[in-house]
């Protein structure tokens, strides 16, 4: 779990430096999609996790939901910033998406991973 939560700080300051760095509406955009997508990456890592530690024969069922909640909120943030005039002059939705796509792929497989060595601790130990 710390390996989880030293990639998610470093990803986070890399994203704070890139939003800094492009500024505007792309900034914000940058800063939306890492925020949205690496904070639902993790609450669906923690799902799975309670999942996985407790029914086992669950953890699919829970991992096809928590990648449907992520696209929900994918398409609604990206049509938000798209079609909605006053939240797309805080946001570019390009930059979200691509942020989002981004945090997404950094964050999942990491919790995912250490959902999966917790449990062969919790084995080892029993």
């Amino acid at each position: 779990m710390n390996r989880l939560i030293l990639a998610v700080l470093a990803t986070l300051i890399a994203a704070l430096a890139l939003a800094s760095e492009l500024g505007g509406t792309r900034g914000g955009g940058v800063l939306a999609g890492y925020l949205l997508g690496a904070g639902l990456s993790g609450l669906t890592g923690l799902y799975v996790r309670h999942v996985l530690l407790t029914r086992p024969e669950r953890v699919l069922r829970a991992s096809v939901l928590g990648f449907l909640v992520k696209l929900v909120a994918l398409l609604s943030g990206a049509l938000a910033f798209r079609f909605i005039e006053p939240v797309a002059a805080r946001a570019d939705w390009r930059s979200f998406v691509i942020a989002y796509a981004a945090a997404v792929t950094i964050v999942l497989p990491l919790a995912t991973w250490a959902a999966q060595e917790e449990r062969r601790q919790r084995a080892a130990r029993v």
